[in-house]
């Protein structure tokens, strides 16, 4: 790439050998705050509907507080648009921490961050960076022994994430004791520069970009292969993904990494030259109405993806694309019906 055209693209903060470093945060945070200040259509898609607040959220309070608690949203007098809050997409693997009918009055009283796996505690810290004082966790959030629970909570998923005022995304964990973030060395993530005559009669600067990065740090990685990923990621209006050298930032307006921090060039993009990830994100701003062509190429794409995903129960096939099918069926008018 020709480095007069795209310097702009390229001027990365300073890189630290951590994607958990203050300047890493405050990047993100930026990209966040612009988001959430200025994209009309982001905000459009995460209209906030006080009926469709979560069950429960954790208040995760403020710096400096060691215990977090386990707030019934109704109970405690919850309501926004005060309250947003953030959500996460992990890997389950076996949390060593949830919640269940016999824990739920001492998580209201309050439990210590220090018992939560590393994950969970990265998620609350980054919560904390970005001022926003309640997350939503399924561990968490959602009683796990409770048949009744599973049967209404699940049916609540595409309010829940598209309801989230960002989705930090576990890419590079296998499990929650691994934590959101990962050391790493800088100049990795940097693009390189050099010299060179290919194309033009003098040498000049040009940057060295790889362009199969994106998929690498995201889909090539231990996530994103996940069925109930899938929907998550799609729900929200704004995702933060937490990758194995860097962190990446999506939206329906922009794409945006450590090394490109002011926005990948859309040429350059595997996911903006993606058509069908560019009329997802058009078709979800626009909401094309009942018998378009798109919503149903979208629709059919949608499930030929989700096809390809894993689900460690077998069961959740039809409730883990439910959020969705819900979605699709606000646009076009059409009744969920599914069998599982």
């Amino acid at each position: 790439m020709d480095s007069a055209e795209y310097s702009p693209y390229f001027m990365s903060p300073n890189l630290e050998s951590s994607t958990g470093s203050a300047p890493t945060l405050t990047t993100a945070y930026g990209w966040f705050r612009s988001c959430y200040s200025t994209h009309a259509s982001c905000r459009r898609l995460a209209s906030f509907n006080p009926n469709q607040l979560p069950t429960r959220l954790i208040d995760v309070g403020n710096d400096g507080d060691t215990d977090w608690f386990l707030r019934v949203v109704r109970e405690d007098g919850i309501a926004s648009p005060s309250a947003p809050y953030m959500t996460l997409s992990y890997r389950w693997g076996n949390p060593t921490i949830s919640l269940l009918s016999s824990n739920i009055t001492r998580f209201r009283r309050g439990s210590p961050i220090a018992d939560l796996p590393s994950t969970f505690q990265d998620f609350i810290a980054v919560a904390r960076r970005f001022g926003i004082q309640y997350v939503w966790i399924d561990a968490l959030c959602v009683v796990q022994d409770s048949t009744e629970d599973w049967e209404a909570e699940p049916s609540t998923m595409s309010h829940v994430y598209a309801n989230s005022a960002c989705n930090i995304a576990a890419s590079a964990s296998n499990y929650p004791e691994e934590g959101l973030f990962r050391p790493r060395e800088p100049d990795l993530v940097r693009p390189g520069k050099v010299l060179t005559s290919l194309f033009a009669d003098k040498p000049s600067p040009h940057y060295i970009f790889d362009k199969g990065y994106w998929d690498r740090q995201l889909f090539a990685g231990p996530l994103h292969n996940r069925g109930w990923v899938f929907q998550e990621c799609f729900l929200a209006p704004r995702v933060l993904y937490f990758g194995k050298d860097q962190i990446l930032w999506e939206c329906l307006c922009e794409h945006k990494c450590e090394g490109f921090p002011q926005g990948i060039p859309a040429h350059y993009s595997d996911k903006n030259m993606d058509p069908l990830l560019d009329s997802i994100s058009a078709g979800r701003s626009r909401l094309p109405g009942k018998g378009s062509p798109l919503v149903f190429y979208l629709w059919n794409s949608l499930v030929e993806q989700y096809s390809t995903c894993h689900l460690t129960e077998p069961s959740d096939k039809m409730v883990a694309i439910a959020g969705i099918a819900r979605l699709f069926g606000q646009i076009t008018g059409d009744e969920y019906v599914a069998d599982w």
